[in-house]
């Protein structure tokens, strides 16, 4: 199966009030624009959130405001594939707000028995406002309008939206748990239903597209990484970083994560031209587009531009000179990252959702260090790591337990901080030994202060510094290496009823180690992730780094000047050389919006690499392939970048 490259995805969500729905779409125009931007796939609504079909339907309901015998989706598809063009039909499983007002019986049901809408925007005024049971006879409803779409028309996948796995406590689900032997009035166990319900259907939709045999895209939005693998045939990355819920931490985890996860399947990387969902007035610079599908192209993903077409079918010209200007620059790199994986040396491990605020910082810390590292969970392989992070909060299950003994027994090294390594009771480490402390209490001060000791006395600044967050009180046992120790306050920060202890200056240097390090495991007692997410603390990172120099001394990559803690160096491999994916963009937060507004220079970027075994025949720029000096030796190569501008890409060509 042949995968596109380049991609456009089209949120074209239409209001019942929109009264010129497709009156001026000219569909060859728009495949003659998609061509000329680049892009050989474009996602399209056959069917949108509000419930509405773009088609000639016999089962749906047609917008009201398309003219008769307009078919507005089978138009597209047929001018689309006729210049080469391949279309996957969207169609939304969860939301069906029309549908939802002609059969309010099909609508999900909250506990208190009202219909049920997430207000994610605290408001009414959102595309949730009504929420459709899959256990209903909505469900066979959305199954003959997938079943009509893929007999009808030639489309090359399904991308579906929704399967979001709300609790519903309507009479379908509360049939179905007791059929399942499961207890409606146990929340949990009525979340469990849901997600069960919406890997059913998705099942029950895998029958009839059959993606595997038939050589069609499909995925579904909300369900896991693993999951859509099972039952699709790709994986869908939607990461809008100007959007409060994903921001610039989101895909650097996502993206780590995914690569992980398939298995030769293509990953879509979906961002945004516009800075919000239904945003149809705003255009990202090109330096912010480019950023985004860059990094997504350093680390194996291939680029997803999400866009909007006026209701009335208009495709601004505005929006297809940006989105060419964007195709054209990233398509010069295409032999350097077709078939690239990205070797790494490390890994993050999350626990449940990979959002958490510890889980951001570690990644962004190893982003700003500079290092090569994947995101993981317990069911990845983690053989292939030297060491493994546990980020502040990773209560060791039996499962996990068994994956850190067998990591440990074959060599591998943890850093861990906080809670990490305890167990689900939080009562003891659970591989005491190893850690090299013990538990005493799950919090020490309000507020906690450290300093660094011995070897590592120089480390930081010669003050009581913060830790911004907990800290777990410990006792190091004989023979671990007490590198910082926890500093008390004068008193806790608190009120008393008379006096507001606000004011709360440390006090004395207590036996609490802070940073401890045993043969595999280098352990901080703080919460060092928590805390550099609550005051981006610069030493908190250097104390990071110095647990892992100490575990890992010498990285796959070394960036030794001229790159700033805010540019990211990527390592990626094909057969026969290594590129450095150099970045150089700068987020900023002005008023209520994060912008990149251009790209940013950098000169004279000095890195080491390391070579495990091979032999450097060149070292060039591409895509114009001029060469840089380089010197080789003991097993590393050397060389400066003598110049970039926002995005860099150096290859490493070896001798045969």
């Amino acid at each position: 199966m042949s995968y596109p490259e380049y991609v456009l995805f089209f949120d074209n969500h239409t209001m019942q009030a929109c009264y010129n729905v497709g009156h001026n779409f000219d569909a060859d125009s728009f495949a003659a624009s998609v061509k000329e931007i680049g892009a050989e796939l474009v996602g399209f609504p056959a069917k949108c959130n509000q419930g509405f079909c773009y088609y000639d339907t016999k089962i749906g309901i047609r917008h009201p405001s398309m003219k008769p015998g307009h078919d507005y989706f089978g138009d597209l598809v047929a001018a689309c594939n006729k210049v080469g063009v391949k279309v996957t039909a969207y169609l939304n499983c969860g939301l069906s707000n029309e549908d939802g007002v002609v059969h309010p019986e099909w609508c999900q049901i909250g506990k208190n028995g009202e219909f049920f809408h997430p207000e994610v925007i605290n408001s009414m005024i959102t595309p949730y406002a009504r929420i459709m049971c899959i256990n209903s006879p909505y469900r066979q409803y959305i199954l003959s309008l997938i079943k009509e779409v893929k007999e009808k028309y030639p489309v090359s996948g399904f991308l579906l939206d929704s399967f979001n796995a709300f609790p519903c406590y309507c009479r379908h689900c509360m049939e179905g748990m007791r059929k399942l032997g499961m207890n409606p009035e146990n929340d949990n166990e009525v979340a469990e239903y849901a997600l069960i319900s919406a890997k059913s259907l998705a099942a029950e939709i895998s029958e009839i597209v059959q993606p595997r045999r038939d050589g069609l895209l499909m995925y579904c939005l909300g369900l896991s990484a693993r999951d859509n693998l099972k039952y699709g045939s790709y994986l869908e990355c939607e990461c809008l970083p100007t959007y409060p819920n994903w921001g610039y931490d989101a895909l650097p985890i996502r993206s780590r994560y995914l690569r992980t996860v398939s298995k030769g399947e293509p990953v879509f990387n979906m961002t945004g031209r516009f800075y919000a969902w239904g945003d149809f007035g705003s255009l990202r610079t090109d330096a912010a587009i480019e950023y985004d599908l860059f990094y997504g192209l350093a680390n194996g993903m291939r680029p997803n531009v999400g866009d909007h077409i006026h209701p009335s079918g208009l495709y601004h010209r505005g929006i297809v000179e940006r989105l060419k200007k964007v195709y054209g620059t990233l398509k010069q790199y295409d032999p350097w990252y077709r078939g690239a994986k990205n070797p790494v040396d490390l890994a993050v491990l999350f626990s449940g959702t990979m959002a958490t605020r510890s889980t951001k910082s570690a990644v962004r810390m190893l982003c700003e260090l500079k290092m090569q590292f994947d995101c993981i969970d317990e069911l990845n392989d983690w053989s292939k790591y030297k060491v493994i992070v546990l980020p502040d909060d990773i209560l060791l299950t039996d499962s996990l337990q068994k994956k850190v003994a067998e990591f440990l027994k074959n060599g591998g090294k943890l850093i861990a901080t906080g809670e990490s390594g305890l167990d689900p009771e939080k009562k003891v480490f659970c591989f005491e030994k190893e850690w090299g402390v013990r538990f005493r209490k799950e919090k020490t001060f309000n507020p906690a202060y450290f300093t660094m000791t011995g070897d590592y006395k120089e480390l930081v600044p010669a003050l009581p510094l913060s830790v911004n967050s907990d800290c777990v009180e410990t006792e190091a046992l004989t023979g671990t290496v007490v590198a910082g120790n926890i500093i008390a306050p004068y008193y806790d920060h608190k009120w008393d009823g008379v006096y507001s202890f606000f004011y709360t200056p440390p006090d004395k240097v207590t036996e609490f180690p802070f940073v401890t390090f045993t043969g595999q495991v280098a352990y901080c007692s703080g919460k060092l992730f928590d805390g550099y997410n609550t005051a981006a603390s610069v030493e908190l990172r250097d104390v990071f780094g110095a647990m892992l120099k100490r575990l890992l001394p010498d990285p796959l990559l070394q960036v030794e000047s001229g790159f700033p803690s805010f540019a990211r160096a990527i390592v990626s491999e094909q057969p026969g050389r290594m590129m450095v994916h150099l970045l150089n963009y700068l987020p900023e937060k002005r008023g209520e919006m994060l912008i990149v507004e251009e790209a940013v220079e950098a000169y004279n970027i000095k890195l080491k690499l390391r070579l495990d075994g091979r032999t450097v025949k060149r070292v060039v720029m591409a895509p114009a392939e001029e060469e840089i000096p380089f010197v080789q030796e003991n097993d590393h190569v050397m060389f400066t970048v003598p110049k970039i501008c926002g995005y860099g890409l150096a290859a490493v060509e070896f001798a045969e």
